[in-house]
């Protein structure tokens, strides 16, 4: 059995594609592999961390005064 190199990097998303991705997974079942649970909440948690590091948004004006 062959198996693919494990290779481990970090991957760049805009906050359009993040949505995008998270968007094409179905909706969560109680009965979803590990996986794609772990998969949809580290895709969530990313979205999340994009939108607050967003330029423009509130928190990034009130924090300039």
């Amino acid at each position: 059995m062959s198996h693919l190199p494990s290779v481990r990097g970090p991957i760049i998303l805009t906050i359009d594609e993040a949505e995008y991705l998270l968007d094409q997974m179905p909706p969560p079942e109680p009965d979803d592999d590990e996986l794609v649970k772990k998969l949809r909440l580290r895709l969530r948690d990313l979205l999340s961390s994009l939108r607050e590091g967003a330029e423009g948004t509130a928190s990034m004006a009130s924090s300039s005064d």
